[in-house]
């Protein structure tokens, strides 16, 4: 499916694609994209679930919704090729991660290179917050009748603190004071279900021979991408020149927004030098 999507910067410039995690939307972006468009043509996405691309049609052979890094992977190449990008640098977090890594599996040719924040390459789904998220997505109310009671809410119930916050960035609050997320709640538990048995290593190893250059990004406080697995990980790829590893103190799972400045200018970095 095309994705919805947004648009900042120069279209001569160089391409910085932005996939956002799990319950967020492309409009998440627009204060990191307020440092890079000057200098790149930055260009964020709403996967399938989320924000603008709702409904996901059903797939014809099936009649059901599908959900797998694969299918998520699929959309951003159809809406690449529709908007005549040939070539970028793609940046995924958390969810987004996992949609990056299967992009560069399927056509590697439109990848320049990847950065992808905070989340693991191996295990189940890349380690994460797994069935604790899953079974938080699956009592989350669809509304609340007022942003005070979502933040009470997100401060009692969320897996980590990153995820109430991030969830409550995207929300939108009418006249009424009712505050609404933008996603699909069935849609978000069937994505984390379709992703159990995914590992992102081989995607990531097939990539990474390309010689392209791969950035993985973990918060130093992230309860979603562990030190242990992050330092692990870091051991496999060590014969990888083109694979760099980057811790960012002070930061959790939250990194891009909570450490702007220093995200940015290493994003500025890699895909500056690497053009």
């Amino acid at each position: 499916m095309k994705l919805a999507h947004r648009e900042w910067g120069s279209d001569h410039a160089t391409r910085l694609v932005f996939l956002h995690g799990m319950g967020g939307t492309a409009a998440l972006w627009r204060p990191i994209a307020s440092v890079l468009e000057d200098e790149f043509k930055v260009i964020a996405l709403d996967q399938r679930g989320h924000g603008g691309s709702r409904p996901v049609p059903l797939n014809p052979k099936t009649q059901k919704q599908d959900f797998s890094p694969l299918d998520f992977a699929g959309d951003v190449i159809e809406t690449l090729q529709d908007m005549g990008v040939e070539n970028a640098y793609i940046v995924g977090h958390s969810m987004g991660v996992r949609t990056a890594v299967a992009t560069a599996h399927l056509d590697p040719m439109r990848v320049s290179g990847l950065a992808l924040i905070d989340l693991g390459l191996t295990g189940p789904a890349g380690g994460g917050l797994g069935q604790a998220l899953s079974d938080f997505l699956a009592v989350l109310p669809d509304h609340f009748p007022t942003r005070a009671e979502a933040k009470t809410y997100m401060d009692m119930h969320a897996p980590e603190a990153s995820i109430g916050l991030y969830l409550m960035a995207v929300s939108s609050v009418d006249e009424s004071g009712k505050l609404t997320f933008p996603f699909d709640h069935e849609s978000l538990i069937q994505t984390i279900n379709a992703s159990i048995q995914i590992s992102n290593e081989e995607w990531v190893r097939g990539f990474a021979k390309t010689g392209k250059p791969v950035l993985v990004f973990r918060g130093e406080k992230s309860l979603v991408y562990s030190h242990e697995l992050f330092s692990k990980e870091q051991e496999m790829f060590k014969f990888f020149p083109n694979v760099k590893f980057i811790e960012i103190s002070g930061a959790s799972h939250g990194l891009p927004f909570e450490k702007r400045k220093e995200f940015c200018k290493l994003i500025t970095q890699w895909a500056s030098q690497t053009n």
